[in-house]
Order: structure tokens, then C-alpha cells, then sequence
């Protein structure tokens, strides 16, 4: 190999050593954007529970407060604490309260779970991107070390054309310098 084929060959490992380098870190930019949204949604979930806990204890105690109260009315009109038309309708109140508050802590903590279960995902989308970066990285490797090899120019560049006429100049044969 002459002085012009050690160059070209330095040149082509030299360029697989930045497309290498290229996505190394492209590989882990995104696996850090990854890690970052999934840390984020652990962030939400953990505030979905507090959230859920939270408005639970509210819900309970602002039932507790309007049974009290229908209970106090039915005392101020005088009417019989066992009647079964008062208890039924204490009884629908408290059962449709109840069913409020559980369906209001269950729609809350679904979303926890998809917070939890978008962060997990992310997790595994930044090992793969982790994982792809080291594979194409590897695969540059070897198709520069081929190239190198074999005297080629690195991957994705084009080889110079020495077959093309220059602007201005006159291919040989054809009425340039020497033709006859």
C-alpha cells in the first residue's frame, strides 16, 4: 500500500472511529432521556398514592359528616331511629358515598399503575438503546476494519472519481490539448 493508501486507510479508521463515537453517545442520550421520563413517572405515581390516600381519608370523613346529618335531621323531626324507611334511605346514602369514594380512589390509583408500569417500560426501552448502541458500534467496528483491509474507503463515504473531467477542461480525444 503507497503513501495515498496508508492515508486513505488511517482516514477510514479514523472515520469508523467517530461514527463509532457517534453512537456511543447517541445510544446513551437516549437511554438517559429513558431513565429521566421513567424517574418521572415514578415521581407521579408515588404522588398518585399519596393523592388516592389522601382523598380517601377526605371522602370517609365528608361521608361520616353527611350521615351525621341526616341523622340529626331525622332526631329534629322527631322520628323513630329505627324506622326501616329512615334506615333505608340512611342506608342509600351511605351506600352511594361508599361507592363515590371507591370509584374516585380506584380511577386515581389506575393511574398509578400505568405511571409504574410506563416507567418500567422506560427502563427497558433505555437498556435496549443501551444494548443497540453497543451493537452498531461493534458492527461499525468491523465493516471499518474491513474497509480498512481491504483498501475501500470507510462506510457511507464515496470514493473519489478520478475519471471525471475538471470544469472547463475537455475530456482526452476530444479536441482538448494533444488531440489531433
Amino acid at each position: 500500500m503507497g503513501a495515498g493508501g496508508a492515508a486513505a486507510g488511517g482516514m477510514s479508521l479514523a472515520a469508523t472511529g467517530f461514527k463509532m463515537y457517534g453512537d456511543y453517545l447517541s445510544s446513551r442520550g437516549a437511554a438517559q432521556g429513558d431513565v429521566f421520563k421513567a424517574e418521572e413517572l415514578e415521581q407521579q405515581a408515588q404522588y398518585g398514592e399519596l393523592k388516592a390516600t389522601q382523598t380517601n381519608a377526605q371522602m370517609t370523613k365528608n361521608l361520616a359528616i353527611t350521615l351525621g346529618h341526616v341523622d340529626a335531621v331525622r332526631a329534629a323531626a322527631h322520628t323513630d331511629p329505627s324506622s326501616p324507611t329512615g334506615a333505608a334511605v340512611r342506608g342509600e346514602i351511605e351506600a352511594t358515598g361508599q361507592m363515590k369514594k371507591e370509584i374516585t380512589v380506584e380511577n386515581i390509583m389506575q393511574q398509578v399503575r400505568m405511571d409504574e408500569a410506563n416507567a418500567a417500560y422506560l427502563r427497558t426501552a433505555a437498556g435496549n438503546a443501551l444494548l443497540s448502541g453497543d451493537v452498531a458500534m461493534a458492527g461499525d467496528l468491523f465493516s471499518g476494519l474491513a474497509g480498512a483491509m481491504s483498501g475501500q474507503a470507510a462506510p457511507g463515504s464515496t470514493p473519489p472519481n478520478y475519471n471525471v473531467p475538471l470544469p472547463g477542461s475537455t475530456p482526452l480525444g476530444q479536441g482538448g490539448i494533444g488531440s489531433a
